[in-house]
């Protein structure tokens, strides 16, 4: 970023073995047992604001195992996709991106990341996509553009603020499908990984939400 330019190849693979901080949180207190200098790193080498980014995403930014992210890649082309627009809404860094196989290369990338080194890093590794580093929603993305979205949306027990969306007060991976179903063409395919939140709450009202806008092709517990 200071030399203004791309990442060379041996720098990207370097970069692509950030997988953030989920589950993490030890590293950003000061007087954890055994997690002093990783704390005096992170301190030492990151801004106030991203080092507020990155210890907020403790909560929610966990990595994908490649596996996973190959099946539902898979999955897609099953499906039929085979390129168009795709958006991956929560990309982290672009695992997903990474893993398209040959046959999808002519896919236009869409991705949006809220943790500013995680959503650099992206921008770094896929240079031929347009990241957005901005909560989902601060995106500018229209609607019905998307031919498929993919990737593992942030969950927890808290919401997003977008008045398109409050009054259905959704918790925030739940927001994630509402507003992915929207930028979706009709036809589209979306493929989230989620929490047991999302198809175990004892009130049916998100599920319904979903059902009155989308067909369930599938699903893997």
């Amino acid at each position: 970023e200071a030399e203004g330019r791309y990442a060379t190849p041996e720098e990207q693979e370097v970069l692509a073995q950030y997988v953030g901080w989920g589950g993490l949180a030890d590293a950003f207190e000061p007087n954890k047992d055994g997690w002093k200098e990783e704390y005096a790193a992170l301190k030492g080498v990151l801004t106030d604001a991203e080092y507020a980014a990155a210890r907020a995403s403790t909560l929610t930014a966990f990595y994908t195992p490649p596996v996973v992210i190959q099946t539902m890649v898979a999955a897609l082309g099953n499906m039929g996709f085979s390129g168009g627009n795709l958006l991956e809404p929560a990309c982290g860094t672009g695992r997903f991106f990474g893993m398209l196989p040959s046959n999808m290369s002519s896919a236009k990338l869409y991705g949006v990341e809220l943790d500013s080194v995680s959503g650099r890093i992206a921008q770094l590794l896929y240079p031929q996509a347009r990241i957005e580093v901005t909560g989902y929603e601060q995106a500018e993305l229209p609607d019905q553009f998307f031919d498929a979205a993919v990737g593992n949306v942030p969950f927890g027990a808290f919401s997003v603020a977008d008045r398109r969306y409050d009054a259905q007060h959704f918790l925030i991976h739940d927001y994630f499908f509402a507003r992915t179903l929207d930028k979706l063409r009709p036809g589209g395919v979306l493929a989230f990984i989620t929490a047991k939140g999302t198809m175990d709450k004892e009130n049916p009202s998100v599920r319904r939400y979903i059902a009155q806008r989308a067909e369930l092709i599938g699903a893997i517990r």
